[in-house]
């Protein structure tokens, strides 16, 4: 057996971006090997391969894993084969981010020495990092019968449970750990994990407390309250608990991701200068979901708009689709600040080229491109800066931090217009399905992840709104959807008008165009209905919480002047919320009959 390591090739690459971020696991690969080498040098004679590992394991408790890995793969070069070599090679790996071929030496580790629960405990963490859930599970069950007594055991076996979504087993692993250790804070804390991802923060709040009774200063457990809180519509507690968690953080990963919430949190509470201040942090390549930029000018933060003008200014987008159009509204206000010396290229999603290109002429339109590397995506704008004009790039989130720091900042009228040809073609078309107010509806993301689906209520929850009398649906929902509204109709004998002549999901200026002559759109906030709103149709959108980070501390969206928000009393009471919006909708319909 050999090493086949390329160790400068891999500390070249730079950490892999976890596909899960494996929340409130207990750690691995920082285990206290010092008795075990004790152990081996003794009984089997390796005081030099010992020696060199016990400098290793110094070195990495010095935080300098890199050093750790040389200094390994030195010892490797003699002992290719040694489990303790492997063990700790994997372990340095791991620190540095490099997850894939670090599972590859705690496998050589295995194979060698298959009664070391630690090598089990480190293939499980490295495992569930790359969403390999299935196999973190069996790595972690045998790490639990071999070490029951350890709480990493529970915890971390619970944790790879609830990511699968498998609530009632972790629950009820984590429960007996509970009573069997009330005095350990970490059990607490990972029950709580699992009661929030199993869409309970009333329950998960009270376990986050008990675990910050018994260890206060315990700062994943204040961020983890913080969000319950947040999610509960509690911002400006959440805001002091994300400032708690702050004051500790494990590690420079955590600080940037607690960082980020509590941006979140103080622009839900209406801190919005405070929050786009902190906002900037998600640009952090720390930060897991960061858009990472290859431009070669220096990047404007927002602070100053004083920089931009005069400059040749370029705009590019982050994020999703969504978050172009919300963030776009700020572009009138970048294009005065650069007044007519300067020149403002916006460099956005090219499906949004015809919409931004209407609405603001005096801007040079084009598109950004991106590629992935190790898990992460880098974007650009070649065509955009290939004439080297351009003094300045900011994303399309930081002009926010200048220009929307107060309500009153943001615009009485929308910022984007959708094509008059295209609205008039549609709202003739609408016509011919019958009498009664047009309501385009959608229910759902194109991406419904685990964790994105408890932002949208199940199709059958908008029951009581398809079923109002004199109002006709028409889809704007884009994928498949032949499930839903065949369910429409065999259910709620709700016919839902499919559109004629339009692609939902790529021709976004012709849907631009039919949400404005529809009388109400409506559904959960996504890109299209962020689409609606953007050009001034009346729509109506669901939100899963009371308060959200994008309504900025105030009732309804301030970025959409024609938008309303509904939400129930509680985190994802979306049967509240739609009760609501089915009682709206027939005051409407009542309102157009007597018109």
């Amino acid at each position: 057996m050999t090493q086949a390591l390329d160790l400068e090739a891999e500390l070249a690459a730079g950490a892999e971006t976890p596909k899960n971020d494996a929340a409130d696991a207990a750690p691995a690969g920082a285990t206290d090997l010092s008795a075990v080498l004790d152990t081996a040098a003794k009984r089997q004679g390796l005081a030099k391969l010992v020696a060199q590992l016990k400098r290793v394991m110094r070195t990495l408790n010095d935080g300098d894993a890199a050093k750790a890995a040389r200094l390994t793969l030195k010892a490797l070069d003699t002992a290719p084969d040694n489990a303790l070599a492997n063990h700790i090679m994997g372990i340095c790996l791991q620190k540095l981010g490099r997850l894939s071929t670090a599972l590859t030496f705690y496998e050589r580790a295995w194979k060698a020495d298959p009664k070391n629960p630690e090598i089990y405990l480190n293939m499980g963490m490295v495992a569930w990092k790359l969403d390999m859930l299935e196999h973190a599970e069996k790595f972690f069950r045998i790490f639990s019968e071999m070490a029951p007594k350890r709480i990493e055991a529970a915890i971390n076996l619970g944790g790879a449970l609830r990511d699968q979504g498998r609530f009632s087993d972790s629950i009820e692993i984590l429960r007996a750990a509970v009573y069997a250790r009330p005095e350990e804070p970490a059990l607490w804390n990972a029950l709580g994990t699992t009661l929030l991802e199993a869409g309970d923060p009333d329950q998960a709040g009270v376990f986050y407390e008990e675990c910050l009774r018994l260890r206060p200063d315990f700062a994943r457990a204040h961020h983890n309250l913080a969000y319950t809180l947040e999610m509960r519509g509690e911002a400006e507690r959440a805001v002091e608990h994300f400032q708690q968690a702050l004051t500790n953080p494990d590690s420079p990963r955590d600080r940037v991701a607690m960082t980020h919430a509590l941006s979140l949190a103080c622009l839900a509470s209406g801190e919005l200068q405070r929050g786009w201040d902190l906002y900037s942090v998600r640009l952090d390549p720390l930060y897991d979901d960061a858009t990472l930029y290859a431009i070669a000018p220096p990047r404007w933060d927002g602070a100053d708009p004083s920089e931009i003008a005069g400059k040749t200014l370029l705009v590019i987008g982050e994020q999703g689709l969504g978050d172009e159009v919300l963030f776009l509204n700020t572009l009138g206000a970048v294009i005065d600040a650069v007044g007519p010396d300067g020149e403002v290229r916006v460099a956005c999603e090219p499906r949004l080229r015809p919409l931004v290109e209407r609405a603001y002429p005096q801007a040079v339109v084009g598109r950004h491109r991106t590629i992935a590397r190790e898990g992460r995506e880098i974007r650009s704008a070649p065509e955009m800066l290939e004439d080297g004009q351009v003094d300045l790039w900011t994303p399309m989130g930081s002009p926010a931090r200048a220009f929307r720091t107060r309500i009153d900042a943001f615009p009485a009228e929308p910022h984007f217009c959708a094509d008059p040809d295209r609205v008039a073609a549609f709202a003739e078309q609408l016509a011919g399905f019958g009498p009664g107010p047009k309501v385009g509806l959608l229910w759902k993301s194109l991406k419904m992840t685990a964790k994105r689906a408890k932002a949208f209520s199940a199709f059958e929850g908008w029951a009581p709104v398809l079923k109002t009398p004199g109002a006709v649906f028409v889809n704007l929902q884009y994928g498949e959807v032949d499930e839903e509204l065949e369910q429409a109709r065999a259910r709620f004998g709700v016919e839902l008008h499919q559109p004629e002549g339009l692609d939902l999901k790529d021709d976004l200026d012709g849907v631009a165009a039919l949400c404005k002559a529809c009388d109400i759109v409506m559904g959960p906030m996504n890109a299209t209905t962020n689409l609606a709103a953007s050009v001034g149709a009346e729509t109506w959108i669901v939100h899963a919480r009371r308060r959200t980070w994008t309504m900025l501390g105030a009732d309804a969206l301030p970025w959409y002047p024609t938008a309303r928000s509904y939400a129930g009393a509680g985190y994802r009471d979306f049967a509240g919320a739609l009760k609501a919006v089915a009682a709206d909708l027939a005051a409407r319909t009542v309102r157009a009959g007597a018109a």
